[in-house]
């Protein structure tokens, strides 16, 4: 039951926001600046400045949210040089893109693996140039993905974790992702609710066994390249910048020999990928809603500035010798 509120509380949210502007957003969402990607089982969208050839590119992944990542912040990397491959890995709250799972649950990392070789065979893209980017469940997701393959050049985790999480269906009871057909260890919280969402996920790592949260970290020291960490002191969701600071840790005490920034703002939401103005509130006025941190301003400020330090990682993959 505690599922089925919070994916209603998702949908109705959104409705009334698209409600709100008049349609305007059904349109918007129609429109976008990527082709269509429907290959070797892929579901993506593909951009890249008109005779990009041999570039860095982007492999973006979205969170809990589904669908497509953003098309504003793909547009902008790929006006700014860097390809990017905006996949798609289980269904939004409005039930799009068809044919892929409804859940963030059993997702195979195989399918992510399959996205990076796909994007190595394009000649947008240097295939020895391909950095990871993903917010949320996706800086979870890009970081095991980065761990899981040496021939990543680099990672973008927004609001990332340091450990797996468990998958987002209704039972709140199957891993997010599986390896080989089997599922990678993840960190069960049965505590969780959309009202205490932070608090429940404080509950889980701090009950969680020895045993148990080694079996769920992330291995970031087998990543192969420079890492960017970009959170949130005021993330009301998950303590992102709590996670992230582990990261460093476990990587600094593996003698981690690449770049690694660790960027964290005061006052901003929990939603950081992309630029301009964020979400902050979601829901329904003065009947229920969630608050993913920060203020207005502090959102605005903070996705700005970590965007530029984005556009600069990616110049520094690029020119590197």
């Amino acid at each position: 039951m505690k599922w089925i509120k919070r994916i209603l509380l998702g949908a109705l949210a959104l409705v009334v926001l698209l409600c709100a502007a008049g349609g305007i957003g059904l349109w918007f969402l129609s429109r976008h600046g990527g082709t269509d990607i429907h290959e070797a089982g892929l579901t993506g969208r593909f951009y890249a400045a008109q005779g990009a050839q041999h570039r860095t590119a982007v492999l973006m992944l979205g969170g809990s949210n589904g669908g497509y990542p953003y098309d504003s912040a793909a547009r902008s990397l790929a006006d700014a040089g860097y390809p990017v491959f905006a996949l798609a890995y289980f269904k939004s709250f409005m039930k799009q893109p068809e044919g892929l799972p409804p859940y963030l649950a059993d997702i195979p990392l195989e399918y992510f693996f399959r996205a990076i070789d796909w994007m190595k065979k394009r000649p947008e893209v240097n295939p020895d140039r391909i950095v990871l980017m993903g917010e949320s469940r996706g800086g979870e997701l890009v970081l095991l993905l980065a761990s899981l393959r040496p021939d990543v050049a680099g990672v973008i985790a927004y609001s990332p974790s340091n450990v797996v999480w468990a998958g987002l269906d209704p039972t709140f009871s199957r891993p997010a992702w599986t390896l080989h057909g089997k599922a990678v260890p993840y960190l069960p919280d049965s505590t969780f609710t959309v009202n205490t969402a932070l608090a429940s996920f404080r509950h889980a790592l701090a009950t969680a066994s020895i045993e148990k949260l080694a079996a769920v970290t992330i291995p970031v020291e087998n990543i192969h390249g420079p890492v960017l960490l970009i959170s949130s002191k005021s993330d009301n969701l998950w303590p992102s910048s709590r996670m992230s600071d582990a990261v460093v840790a476990r990587l600094r005490s593996h003698g981690f020999v690449h770049d690694l920034q660790n960027v964290q703002y005061r006052d901003a939401s929990h939603l950081l990928m992309g630029y301009g103005r964020g979400i902050t509130w979601l829901g329904i006025p003065f009947v229920s809603g969630f608050y993913f941190g920060g203020s207005q301003d502090g959102t605005r400020i903070a996705r700005d500035a970590g965007w530029a330090k984005a556009k600069e990682f990616l110049a520094r993959v690029q020119n590197r010798s």
